[in-house]
């Protein structure tokens, strides 16, 4: 076996070579990720950039109006179906529909009041109650010279009362009968409640959304027990009076060439369904160029309401997809 001496610095050099070999692989996978870290980095200012331009953009459409795109509405849309007169022309009409004088209208901008600047402006329409406070000391020998005013808003609490009719009866000579005078007509004929009492129940409820526990339960505080079911039944023979109103009503909303129609789901208490509750609808009939709208409560979401209610009308409807409306006039 031959003998050979190791040369150790052939075998250093080749040691050398091979870390820096490794060592520039290494730099060169570095920089690669560097690469790549800076592209991702890049990549996701990208996303940020178009997330923040798409939350501006939901939050104009969905959100609170004082968030919305502020846009100029050509007073020529409502034109778009002939429609009515647009709303730039009523406001130079009287109260025939013939245009006013000739006379040019000045339209005075009031500037704005900056938000946290000055007082509140109290309405002029309200009822004024003057007190007058003097000084203290003494007045004698002084002039007037001017006077200071200071503004309160005030505020008195409902206050339940109750309005005697004392009708007194007079016998006519003779034996010939008895005279008396007759009672004002009632919401509810010989019912308890007045129509100011019917009328605050009504609108507390449905346009202030107080339920009708709540308002028992005020009125309870106020000195004045109402049971449950007798406001209950109040409330239904005091909406058969304003009946007519609500038929009035209906008669002018589809009387109009446009209307925009479209149901909401509303849940309703009831005992006869699972949880006490049912799913209603609350179909809404809008007449934008009267600014008018036509509520009508259904069970349910089928075509029974519309087909009803518009079996009439005749003129442009403008609703969103629901098949109903397309069962209902895919003819027109």
């Amino acid at each position: 076996m031959e003998n050979r001496e190791i040369d150790y610095k052939t075998l250093y050099e080749q040691a050398l070579l091979t870390l820096s070999q490794k060592e520039n692989s290494l730099l060169e996978k570095e920089n690669l990720l560097i690469e790549k870290q800076e592209l991702i980095e890049k990549k996701e200012q990208v996303i940020f950039k178009y997330r923040s331009e798409l939350d501006k953009l939901l939050k104009i459409i969905f959100g609170p109006k004082k968030d919305k795109l502020k846009t100029s509405i050509d007073s020529d849309q409502l034109n778009l179906f002939t429609l009515g007169v647009p709303e730039a022309d009523q406001a130079k009409m009287g109260g025939d529909g013939e245009a006013d004088s000739d006379e040019e209208t000045v339209t005075v901008k009031r500037k704005k009041r900056e938000k946290g600047q000055g007082r509140m402006t109290l309405p002029e329409t309200l009822r004024k109650e003057d007190v007058y406070i003097e000084p203290t000391e003494s007045t004698e020998g002084c002039v007037v010279i001017g006077e200071e005013v200071t503004e309160v808003l005030e505020m008195k609490p409902a206050e339940f009362y109750v309005t005697r009719y004392i009708r007194k009866r007079y016998a006519k000579p003779n034996g010939e009968g008895i005279l008396m005078g007759t009672l004002p007509d009632r919401a509810i004929e010989k019912g308890i409640p007045a129509a100011s009492t019917l009328a605050q129940m009504t609108v507390d409820k449905y346009v202030y959304g107080l339920p009708l526990h709540r308002q028992l339960d005020k009125y309870s505080k106020m000195g004045v027990r109402i049971p449950a079911s007798t406001a209950s039944n109040w409330l239904m023979q005091g909406w058969k009076t304003i009946e007519p109103l609500w038929e009035l009503l209906k008669e002018v909303v589809l009387s109009q060439k446009y209307l925009q129609v479209d149901e909401t789901p509303i849940k309703v208490q009831d005992r006869g369904h699972k949880n006490n509750m049912h799913k209603g609808y609350m179909w809404l009939y809008h007449a934008p160029v009267d600014r008018l709208v036509l509520f009508d409560y259904r069970k349910n979401r089928d075509r029974s309401g519309p087909s009803e209610l518009l079996a009439k009308f005749r003129g442009v409807i403008q609703t969103d997809g629901y098949g109903v409306y397309h069962s209902l006039f895919d003819q027109h």
